[in-house]
């Protein structure tokens, strides 16, 4: 590390899931009233896959949900930037299923993994999720999988 804010760039913590990963960031709260969080530094990137494309969500209702389908291609990391999600996954091959709750306080990410379907619920009235993927939204790698 070159200075004493490199230290933000790297997780905390990593945890595999059956159908993920799940990354604690490093948020720096040294400042009163805030904090700062490194979501992403190509010096030190903790997301198996060169950043290409990346947008957010904004949840205007409670359980309304998004996704509901699954890429062959395309790898995300969901961070929640505001509010609270559930996370439902299912390994379209194996059939294993998993549900990750992701909430903004945490500062964590979520690495979700090719051919896992996957859907998002925001559990509050607002949220902000952010989608950072390996390429652009393509209609012919979203590809319809239902989860309950």
């Amino acid at each position: 590390m070159n200075n004493s804010m490199d230290q933000y760039s790297s997780p905390l913590k990593i945890e595999e899931t059956k159908l993920g990963i799940k990354y604690w960031l490093n948020p720096r709260r040294t400042k009163p009233g805030r904090e700062l969080l490194v979501i992403y530094d190509q010096r030190l990137p903790f997301m198996k896959f060169k950043l290409r494309y990346s947008y957010y969500v904004r949840f205007l209702e409670e359980g309304v949900a998004a996704g509901n389908h699954y890429h062959k291609k395309k790898e995300e990391i969901f961070i929640p930037l505001a509010g609270e999600f559930e996370v439902h996954l299912e390994n379209i091959v194996s059939k294993e299923r998993e549900i990750i709750k992701l909430n903004a306080f945490e500062n964590v990410a979520f690495y979700v993994r090719t051919n896992v379907s996957h859907k998002v619920t925001s559990n509050k009235k607002e949220g902000v999720l952010l989608i950072m993927a390996s390429q652009p939204n393509n209609d012919e790698d979203d590809i319809d999988h239902q989860l309950d």
